[in-house]
């Protein structure tokens, strides 16, 4: 399998999803508030979806900065309970494209699950994930990438324009790996919500360090071989394909990564040894 089987797979569609959210971490209670979809098959873009969200909580001043949203435009806004069925209606079932997946999705699931409602594309494909696999640019944002691609990006950091963009980035990146790489071990079956890891065999200072959310120390090797040491924060335990990552936050790469548990071995949690 590899990218550009993607677009008529089982008559599917690709929808391209983004949010923008009062803060970064729904554990600590953050909330979508802002929906941008873009269904589209192939190279046609058949409808686009937009709604902002009134999140029952104040937007962080760092959100705000960056999405340029406000309490007061949010507040007369419908609820996320309220556009549920508008967006389940499209993902469901569908090869849904995001850009850090692991984000826009695990607010999904973080609302939903207020709402005891369950969703479940067919794939979820991260446009992240092959921009640091197959591609080297000076940052894998995704404005960063539509600069270095050529992308005109208008409105940064709402919505429906990251949306737009996570699509041309995917379109992009359909005709330089066609034929030359094969991506299935990119493509995620999603499974709503990240793992309890409450019910995992953890590493107990890794279980201590997602439940108090603490920093880790850890020696990690990559796919080719290489040990680097790191300084991460645990946020949440992903299952791609029967394997077991931990998403970060890497205080080296200075953003969100995710790591292979079984390349993982942990030194220490706050100057604790692990022994």
């Amino acid at each position: 399998m590899n990218l550009s089987n993607f677009p008529l797979e089982n008559e599917r569609y690709q929808v391209f999803f983004d949010v923008e959210t009062t803060g970064l971490d729904p554990q600590l209670g953050d909330r979508i508030c802002e929906v941008g979809i873009v269904v589209a098959r192939g190279a046609d873009i058949l409808e686009t979806y937009a709604s902002l969200v009134n999140p029952q909580r104040p937007i962080s001043a760092g959100a705000a900065a960056v999405n340029g949203l406000s309490d007061d435009l949010l507040r007369g806004q419908p609820t996320f309970a309220e556009i549920a069925d508008e967006v389940l209606n499209r993902l469901n079932d569908q090869i849904v494209i995001c850009h850090n997946a692991s984000f826009d999705l695990g607010f999904l699931d973080s609302e939903l699950a207020r709402l005891r409602r369950m969703w479940q594309p067919y794939r979820v494909i991260d446009t992240l994930i092959l921009a640091r696999r197959y591609f080297h640019f000076t940052s894998n944002s995704l404005s960063a990438v539509a600069s270095a691609l050529g992308i005109v990006v208008q409105d940064a950091h709402r919505a429906l324009s990251d949306a737009l963009t996570t699509y041309r980035v995917f379109q992009v990146f359909q005709t330089y790996l066609s034929g030359q790489a094969d991506c299935s071990a990119l493509v995620s079956q999603w499974s709503q919500s990240a793992l309890a890891w409450n019910a995992l065999p953890l590493p107990p200072l890794l279980r201590q360090a997602l439940d108090n959310q603490t920093d880790l120390e850890i020696l990690y090797q990559d796919s080719s071989g290489n040990l680097t040491r790191r300084l991460i924060r645990p946020k949440q335990i992903l299952n791609s394909y029967d394997t077991l990552y931990v998403v970060a936050y890497c205080h080296l790469r200075q953003e969100e990564r995710h790591f292979r548990l079984d390349r993982m071995k942990i030194l220490s949690i706050g100057g604790e040894q692990n022994v």
